[in-house]
C-alpha cells in the first residue's frame, strides 16, 4: 500500500500528530514514491540539525538556512513573477532564478516550516504558504519574505470573528468555530496547501479539514470563510485557482468548488469522481480537474458537468498548467512522468523524461519550454 493510502485512512482524524511534518497531506501523492519518503527527503537534514544541539526548535521561530546549490534541493511549487521565476520547498527554502531556471538563488525567509504554494498577482508582490498555517509575504519579487499570518496566530484571530458573531446572536456560525477549534486543538501545524491572490489586496488561502480563509487588504488581516463554502463535510481543500476570471477550489471525494460572486458562496459540483482531485487547470474553452493514478476530469461548461478523459500516464497527477502561447496542457505525475495534451484538453501524449523524479509543480516558458519543480529541485524542460 502507497502512501496515498496511508494518508487516506488516517485523514479524517483532525489531530495534527496525524499530519507529521512532510507529510502534508496536499503531497499525500509523493508521501512513497518508489521507495522514497517524503519526509526522509524533507526533513533529515534538519533533524540532524536540532538533534547535534540537543534541542527541538519550533520552525516558526527560526530562519530558514542558507543551501549549497538551493535549485537542486526539494521544492513544491514554482510560478512566474514577471520574467523572474520564483520556486517554493522544504524547511522554509525559496529560491529565484532571473534567467530561465538556469541559475538559482537563496531568498531570505523568517521560518523553517515546509513550503507548498506560491501566488505572484504582479511581478514584485507576492505569497507563500505551507506547514504550520504559514502565509508569508514579498514585496520585491520573491528575494525576502515576512511573516503575515502562522497557526499559532490563525488559532485566536480567526476563532475569534466566528466568536463574537455567536456573541452578537448568530448561532449559525458555532459548527464552523467547533472545525475551526478541533484543527488547531493540537497546535500549529496543520498546513494550507494553496494560495490564490486576485491582485495585491483580494487573495485566498485553503487547506486541511475545510480550511478556507480570505483577505482584502493584502494579507494584513484574515477572515475564515467556513461559512462561505458548502462543504459539511469539511474536506481537505487542495488547490484554489483562478481560471478565466472563475474561481474553483479542487477537492477530495471528486468536489470541485466554484465561487459564486453574486452570493459570495463556494458551491461544490459532482463530477462522478470518488477519490481527491489534487489540482485543476483550464482555458477559455476547457477545465482539467486532475488526481490519483492518471485521473483526468474534463469540463467544457465551467465545471457544471463533467467526463472523464483516458491519459497515457498512470500515476498520480501532482500539476498541470496550460502553454497559452502553444494553446496545449502539460501535466507531471508522482512518479515521474510529463503528458501533454491540445487546447481542449481531448488527447494526450507522453513525452520522454531524462531522469524521472517526483514532480510536483509546473510552469510554462513561452511555447517550448516549461520549469518543473520537483523533489530533487527544478529542471526545465523541452516540449517537443
Amino acid at each position: 500500500m502507497n502512501g496515498v493510502y496511508h494518508m487516506v485512512i488516517v485523514k479524517r482524524v483532525p489531530d495534527n500528530r496525524g499530519l507529521k511534518r512532510g507529510l502534508a497531506v496536499a503531497l499525500a501523492f509523493a508521501a512513497v514514491v518508489g521507495g522514497l519518503n517524503v519526509q526522509a527527503a524533507s526533513g533529515a537534514a534538519g533533524a540532524q540539525e536540532n538533534a547535534s544541539k540537543g534541542s527541538f526548535t519550533d520552525p516558526l521561530d527560526a530562519p530558514a538556512l542558507m543551501r549549497k546549490s538551493p535549485g537542486s534541493r526539494p521544492l513544491m511549487a514554482v510560478v512566474g513573477a514577471g520574467r523572474r521565476l520564483i520556486a517554493a520547498g522544504m524547511r522554509g527554502l525559496i529560491i529565484v532564478s532571473d534567467d530561465g531556471g538556469k541559475t538559482w538563488t537563496q531568498a531570505s525567509v523568517p521560518v523553517q516550516s515546509d513550503l507548498l504554494a506560491l501566488s505572484f498577482p504582479t511581478a514584485s508582490e507576492g505569497w507563500a504558504v505551507g506547514h504550520d498555517g504559514v502565509v508569508l509575504h514579498s514585496t520585491d519579487g520573491g528575494k525576502t519574505w515576512r511573516r503575515q499570518l502562522d497557526g499559532r496566530i490563525a488559532a485566536h484571530s480567526l476563532a475569534a470573528i466566528y466568536q463574537r458573531a455567536i456573541a452578537g446572536g448568530d448561532v449559525s456560525v458555532r459548527p464552523y468555530l467547533d472545525q475551526l477549534q478541533l484543527n488547531y486543538k493540537a497546535g500549529s501545524t496543520l498546513p494550507f496547501l494553496s494560495v490564490l491572490f486576485e491582485n495585491t489586496s483580494k487573495g485566498f488561502v485553503v487547506g486541511s479539514f475545510g480550511m478556507v480563509a480570505a483577505t482584502t487588504d493584502g494579507g494584513k488581516t484574515w477572515q475564515p470563510l467556513l461559512d462561505r463554502i458548502d462543504d459539511p463535510q469539511f474536506l481537505h481543500l487542495n488547490s484554489i485557482q483562478d481560471i478565466g476570471g472563475n474561481l474553483y477550489i479542487a477537492a477530495e471525494k471528486g468536489t470541485i468548488f466554484r465561487f459564486d460572486r453574486q452570493s459570495g458562496r463556494f458551491v461544490p459540483t459532482a463530477t462522478g469522481y470518488a477519490g481527491s482531485f489534487f489540482g485543476i487547470v483550464g482555458n477559455a474553452k476547457v477545465l482539467l480537474a486532475f488526481g490519483l493514478r492518471g485521473t483526468v476530469y474534463r469540463s467544457s461548461d465551467a465545471g457544471v458537468t463533467w467526463a472523464p478523459v483516458t491519459t497515457p500516464v498512470h500515476a498520480a497527477i501532482t500539476a498541470a498548467a496550460y502553454l497559452e502561447q502553444r494553446h496545449a496542457f502539460v501535466l507531471v505525475t508522482s512518479a515521474g512522468e510529463i503528458a501533454v495534451a491540445d487546447d481542449m484538453g481531448g488527447s494526450f501524449r507522453s513525452l520522454e523524461v531524462g531522469k524521472p523524479t517526483v514532480f510536483t509543480a509546473v510552469h510554462a516558458l513561452g511555447d517550448s519550454e516549461a520549469v518543473l519543480s520537483g523533489l530533487d529541485g527544478a529542471r526545465v524542460v523541452t516540449l517537443r
